[in-house]
């Protein structure tokens, strides 16, 4: 599950990344750290993702880039890619099941 019921709160699933790969199917909020180089992270199929909700964030000082990529030919918001390089730089998007969508 993408949250944990703790006595009536909600608690959403938070990891920490250090190199390229996909969200787990359980992510919520992606933290990742570039320090050791550029990341990529390579998002779900949008028609195996309606309605979902990731917000990512680059955590490093670092130079370099964490990309986030459509699968395939899909999109963020009419964009192939988008970049974060910026320490604290953050991207909440949703999928709509055919395109992803900065929100």
């Amino acid at each position: 599950a993408r949250y944990i019921n703790s006595g009536g709160a909600l608690t959403l699933k938070t990891r920490t990344i250090t190199a390229t790969g996909s969200p787990a199917s359980s992510d919520y909020l992606i933290l990742c750290d570039a320090t050791s180089g550029a990341i990529t992270l390579n998002l779900p199929a949008a028609a195996s993702s309606i309605g979902r909700v990731l917000v990512i964030k680059k955590i490093d000082a670092s130079g370099n880039t964490v990309t986030i990529d459509g699968n395939g030919a899909e999109t963020i918001d009419g964009a192939a890619t988008k970049v974060l390089s910026a320490q604290y730089a953050i991207v909440n998007i949703q999928c709509d099941g055919a395109t992803w969508w900065i929100i």
